[in-house]
């Protein structure tokens, strides 16, 4: 049977808001009249401002429209229903008489729709909301899960087909951060025209890896061995970047360098084979125990490959594939030699520097 009660909770503020703004959207498609529609804001800073937010939501909701009609309610990031913020007795109280009032309310007359976060599930109107309604619930504390209920449901909107591949790698790429997640999705469906599939090929190529920023493309075409292209990109990074230092891209070489050393190491001992695509599911997470003795003062390095973002490992396994060991390790000796070069010259010499270490890739 249909509720007039929607409720929707996450530990994440923005996933809440994001699904709350999309059933909000639902509701509302067939309301002509913008006076039926209203959005009450639910962040309060004290009991008393929750008691008023608490009234104004049950007020909105039970004002007959002007025009006759069905009205939409949104009490939107309800952020009292914590233990944190709804710890006052008066606050408690405000939010279990809303919830006793909107247990009244019927479904051809009213769509109320709440959206809180973060929510503590002992408390009694928390309880007392999730019987009535329509119910929600996203845990971020699988963060990677959440993301991936969002990214499937901005999919079907979409209309493209997001291939479960390439979701886990636009989840890995962007740390799993549900507002990066859904922009990036919105241009890889732009991309491909709104129509059929993404693909892991289309993230590796489009989405830039959280944190990394254009690092990661001059980390690519140092490998690539494309003098014009990395020339280009050299230029393009001291052009548009304010002070720009040759240091940031040196230290990303030598940190990506050193994952190339261990994968190709590892590729070299047959414990990973070679791939011009990806490595096998799960590839690098068996081996991290039986290793996991060489990193024990260093577990969470930025030099230990058990502890990468996996979508980083996998993108650097091709080129672990086609390098040699020897190379890798002559790299880091130029690394090296670069950042000496640096010193000895000093300032205007970035630019330079670096050009004449990509021309020796």
């Amino acid at each position: 049977m249909e509720k007039a009660v929607h409720f929707i909770c996450a530990d994440d503020e923005f996933i809440a808001d994001n699904r709350a703004r999309e059933i909000f959207a639902e509701l509302a498609k067939d309301i002509e009249d913008d006076m039926s529609k209203e959005i009450v804001q639910g962040s309060a800073s004290n009991a008393l401002d929750a008691q008023k937010i608490c009234a104004a939501a049950v007020e909105a909701a039970c004002t007959m429209s002007l025009f006759g009609g069905k009205k939409v309610v949104w009490l939107r990031g309800l952020n009292f229903l914590n233990d944190t913020n709804g710890r006052s007795k008066d606050t408690q109280a405000a939010l279990e008489a809303m919830a006793e009032t909107a247990a009244g309310f019927k479904p051809e007359n009213v769509a109320f729709l709440i959206s809180a976060s973060p929510v503590d599930r002992r408390k009694k109107a928390f309880k007392a909301l999730k019987e009535i309604s329509e119910f929600e619930y996203y845990e971020s504390s699988n963060a990677a899960e959440a993301c991936m209920e969002l990214l499937n449901m901005k999919a079907k909107k979409l209309g493209v087909e997001l291939e479960y591949p390439a979701a886990q790698a636009l989840i890995e790429t962007v740390a799993a951060n549900p507002r990066m997640a859904l922009q990036e999705l919105e241009k890889l469906a732009s991309y491909v025209n709104f129509r059929g599939s993404i693909t892991p090929k289309d993230v590796m190529e489009l989405v830039p890896i959280f944190g990394e920023g254009n690092f990661f493309e001059l980390v690519e075409l140092y490998y690539e061995g494309n003098v014009q292209k990395s020339m280009a990109a050299l230029h393009r990074y001291f052009f548009t970047n304010k002070n720009a230092s040759a240091r940031p891209i040196l230290t990303n070489l030598q940190r990506q360098n050193s994952i190339l050393i261990q994968l190709r190491s590892l590729i070299d001992e047959g414990k990973l084979p070679r791939t011009e695509r990806w490595l096998p599911k799960g590839a690098i997470e068996n081996l991290a125990g039986e290793y996991a003795g060489v990193f024990k003062s260093e577990s969470k390095s930025a030099y230990n490959i058990f502890s990468q973002n996996p979508f980083l490992v996998n993108r650097l396994a091709p080129i672990a594939s086609r390098t040699p060991l020897k190379k890798l390790i002559s790299n880091q000796m130029d690394f090296i030699k670069a950042f000496e070069e640096l010193i000895a010259r000093g300032s205007n010499s970035d630019e330079q520097v670096m050009r004449e270490l990509f021309s020796k890739a």
